[in-house]
């Protein structure tokens, strides 16, 4: 723990100044002075067709009663350092780089599911035929990310210290509103040390469009994701042979009165092994905006909704599976409860007392939707599962509070979480208070 107040001090430091202070005349007439990056000079001695950059993230994460047991804690340092090279041989063609380490320091209990060490690795390797973000057709070839709507199912991960890329295909069409990309990829596993390599046979394919404006300030966005490969089955702890077809439609804009809205709903069948897919998922949340004045208050609801199997054993898989997802703080800060056979309400308010510090405050309170399947990590991994479904479906509830500020590329936040057990964890567990604290510093240079 003396390792964890080290740093929280020293980042707390940090982040006070996260630029370099002026001296002489300059600092006496409290003027901000431009402090360039040392990237920033460094491209300015190179050709404009080369250009750098490097990014640095560190964070402390400290958690008591994990899985909801006494004298179950654990904590760390992530340490994660990026470099990024791009070489623009001419307007239409492009090559992207980035190198990646991460690493996990003073950390107790050395097994989890989570990868939290990734040395040396190519994270990004790939080259743009085409302006992939303006062009009417472009094409993406090599290791990218995939990053589509709010990354509930498809996203990088970057919250996590290795994040998520995939070795892919995208093709990317746009004429007037309408932007669609066509992609074939398969997830990139990173390796503990030296270059990852993506999962043979375990491959995603999809279309996804973007229709802008059908209505005014409105996005609508159908898609369709094909996952083949490996995939859990109905009964506890089977695998088998994944065919799973997703069909999704995500709707965003704003309304009168200061109101915005995201709805999304899912629809996943196919098969694994022997036994069929039927499962489904929806979110939802309205946002309301203050009007304008003192601390810019927002307050948010949302619903999240996640079918579970009903009957394990019958042939029937209706676990929704969440796929590729970025999943941190979607259901919860202290991503203990994923977005898999539960039904989740939450709400909260944000603030900006002071330029560029926001604060945030939710509650949450989540249910299984299927008494007789698990709770789920935002991993996928299952927590505890009672398979007669006599232990309730309340799972719990949590507190949130989180404090961001940011100075440009530049950010740091530190937040708490705290989980009541309820009936469901009660019985299944301890039902000891999981506790969750961290402090998330990054900056580009």
């Amino acid at each position: 723990m003396k390792y964890i107040l080290a740093t929280l001090a020293a980042a707390s430091l940090f982040a006070q100044a996260p630029s370099a202070p002026t001296t002489g005349p300059s600092a006496e007439k409290k003027e901000e002075k431009k402090i360039e990056s040392p990237s920033g000079l460094i491209n300015d001695q190179l050709p404009e067709w080369i250009r750098i950059g490097f990014e640095h993230r560190f964070r402390v994460e400290n958690y008591t009663a994990l899985r909801y047991n006494d004298n179950n804690d654990d904590h760390w340092l992530l340490n994660r350092l990026r470099v990024n090279l791009t070489l623009l041989p001419t307007s239409w063609w492009s090559f992207t780089f980035q190198g990646q380490d991460a690493r996990v320091f003073f950390k107790e209990n050395p097994a989890g599911a989570a990868p939290f060490t990734n040395r040396t690795d190519l994270r990004l390797a790939f080259t743009d035929l085409g302006n992939i973000s303006k062009g009417r057709i472009a094409l993406r070839v090599g290791r990218q990310e995939l990053i589509y709507g709010d990354e509930r199912v498809l996203g990088a991960g970057n919250w996590g210290a290795t994040a998520r890329s995939f070795d892919a295909a995208k093709l990317v069409l746009r004429q007037g509103p309408l932007q669609l990309d066509l992609f074939s990829a398969s997830v990139v596993m990173p390796l503990q040390r030296g270059i990852s390599h993506h999962t043979q046979g375990d491959n995603i394919h999809g279309a996804y469009l973007k229709w802008t404006n059908p209505l005014p300030n409105t996005s609508v966005e159908p898609y369709f994701f094909w996952r083949v490969g490996k995939g859990k089955g109905d009964v506890p702890g089977g695998i088998g042979h994944q065919d799973r077809r997703v069909t999704g439609l995500r709707v965003a804009g704003k309304l009168p009165a200061r109101f915005d809205y995201v709805v999304e709903g899912i629809y996943q069948a196919g098969h694994i092994g022997a036994s069929s897919i039927g499962a489904s998922a929806f979110h939802g949340n309205l946002r309301y905006q203050f009007s304008q004045g003192k601390w810019n208050p927002r307050w948010l609801i949302e619903y999240n909704y996640a079918s579970g199997d009903k009957n394990p054993g019958d042939g029937k898989s209706g676990t929704f599976d969440q796929l590729y997802p970025t999943p941190h703080d979607k259901t919860g800060l202290a991503d203990q409860v994923g977005w898999e056979n539960v039904q989740h309400v939450g709400t909260g308010f944000d603030i900006t007392p002071f330029r560029r510090f926001v604060i945030k405050a939710e509650v949450h309170d989540w249910h299984l939707a299927q008494a007789k399947d698990g709770v789920y990590l935002t991993n996928g991994n299952v927590v505890y599962r009672d398979p007669t479904g006599s232990s309730g479906t309340h799972i719990g509830q949590e507190a949130d509070i989180v404090g961001t500020y940011t100075y440009g590329p530049h950010y740091a936040s530190i937040g708490y979480g705290h989980i009541f057990p309820g009936e469901f964890l009660k019985r299944m567990s301890n039902g000891t208070g999981l506790n969750y604290l961290y402090l998330n510093v990054g900056y580009r240079f």
